[in-house]
């Protein structure tokens, strides 16, 4: 009867451990960040999943944007830019030749998402 009311006190302590764990990793976890920037014909909106790391540095976990540019042009070149910043885990890149507005908009945007992590 006594090792029976071990057994469940031991089991509660566990699922209460397992919750409290739950709750730090969410509360320590990449939160979302938008910026805006200006593109060729519209501006450009940027949400990323980020957060610092204990050494400061930045940690980019998913990219999302949207523009109002021309798909055909546009659309490549953004993809190409946020492969790079997700790949390098740095928000220091280049334009993409051919659509350069959109690129610094890009950019511009990301740097404004950035600016707004802690």
């Amino acid at each position: 009867m006594e090792i029976e009311k071990i057994r469940k006190y031991c089991v509660i302590g566990f699922i209460i451990v397992g919750l409290a764990c739950i709750f730090v990793e969410k509360a320590n976890g990449p939160k979302l960040y938008t910026g805006v920037g200006d593109g060729f014909d519209s501006e450009i909106t940027v949400e990323i999943m980020a957060k610092k790391n204990s050494k400061g540095e930045l940690r980019i976990s998913d990219i999302k944007y949207t523009h109002g540019d021309t798909e055909a042009i546009a659309g490549p070149a953004l993809n190409e830019l946020a492969t790079k910043v997700k790949n390098t885990q740095s928000i220091d890149v280049d334009v993409v030749a051919g659509a350069t507005y959109s690129s610094e908009g890009f950019i511009q945007a990301l740097e404004d998402a950035c600016s707004k992590i802690k």
